[in-house]
């Protein structure tokens, strides 16, 4: 993706944060079935395809059903000053993806509804007259659904597709929780942080309607405990050891940002020095664990591994250069303590 682009459709906003989580709900749903990840790279290509044109798409009309809001608040805005031909076609090259796709899965009703779902749950969001954003609850869950359940169950669905077997709906039940979980607990959190913004361009989101409160403890009492669930529940179903020690691993890093930066964990509501409990889980340790410990099965799956690594690198680079300073700010304290 040229930088040009990448900063048109906000890529850095959800290539890792949106895209890894779908992508590791088929990986485990491949790995779940016995099946080397290797041997469906044709069907995760195509999840990939699928579900890059939506992130694009919503991101697109986000800035341009959010202009006049973002100049009152001052906020930039990549559709500003942006020729009129330029957004159609900017909508409509990710919307005929979508039809694309749609019409391929037209004789699966499962993954038709599920795929045509996001994009519903995208345009409610946005367009206006209902434009759900500013409807309180019902636009929380909106995008909840759009941004991580429904492309999930696409995710979940296409991964039994390559495995060759019927859906299980305990699954199912349990990666849509998962799924809803997290996004429900994205949402908030966005809104929360953008809560001033909305403020200042009177945009009515559910957290500008109701004191941080209320969202905090929704994220914290609803969303989170659905998503803890869903999680246990695909791990315990996955059949790998990995995912659960690299969560064991997380917990201790976690622990150590806290000891020895200051850092303070939070589920939903932003903070100084805070990191978004079990963020870098999903974005880094999970997929990798997965991808890992499905090597270890079948060594072709190497590859996969190689591949993902070489689209989504940013974010566990991340991660190694954070554990280089913890691992070197524990020397440093040792060797002051002696």
């Amino acid at each position: 993706m040229s930088a040009g682009l990448s900063r048109t459709v906000r890529a850095g906003e959800w290539w890792h944060y949106k895209l890894v989580p779908i992508l590791t709900a088929f990986f485990a749903t491949v790995v779940m079935l016995e099946h080397p990840i290797a041997s469906a790279w044709g069907t995760g290509l195509t999840l990939l395809l699928a579900i890059v044109p939506g992130a694009a798409y919503v991101s697109l009309l986000n800035d341009l059903t959010d202009l006049d809001e973002d100049r009152r608040a001052g906020k930039a805005n990549r559709m500003e000053g942006r020729p009129t031909a330029f957004r159609i076609a900017a909508l409509l090259i990710p919307l005929a993806i979508g039809v694309f796709f749609l019409v391929l899965w037209r004789r699966d009703p499962p993954l038709f509804a599920a795929y045509l779902g996001a994009w519903v749950a995208f345009s409610l969001y946005s367009l206006p007259p209902l434009r759900l954003k500013v409807r309180g609850l019902s636009g929380v869950l909106a995008d909840a659904c759009g941004a991580h359940l429904f492309p999930t169950l696409v995710a979940i669905l296409l991964g039994f597709r390559a495995g060759g077997r019927e859906a299980d709906s305990l699954w199912l039940s349990a990666g849509a929780a998962w799924a809803f979980g997290y996004g429900l607990r994205g949402i908030l959190w966005h809104q929360l942080a953008d809560r001033d913004n909305d403020r200042t361009a009177g945009v009515r989101t559910f957290a500008q309607r109701h004191p941080p409160r209320v969202a905090s403890w929704i994220g914290t009492w609803i969303a989170f405990p659905i998503e803890l669930a869903g999680l246990a529940l695909l791990l315990w179903m996955c059949g790998l050891v990995l995912p659960v020690a690299l969560l064991a691993v997380y917990v201790a890093l976690a622990a150590l940002r806290v000891q020895l930066w200051s850092m303070i964990p939070v589920v939903v509501q932003s903070r100084d020095r805070y990191f978004i409990v079990l963020h870098e889980y999903y974005d880094v340790l999970l997929p990798l664990a997965i991808l890992v410990g499905s090597s270890l099965r079948h060594p072709a799956d190497l590859i996969a591994l190689a591949l993902y690594l070489a689209l989504f690198h940013h974010r566990p680079l991340e991660s190694l250069r954070d554990l280089r300073k913890l691992i070197g700010r524990m020397a440093s304290d040792l060797r002051h303590r002696r």
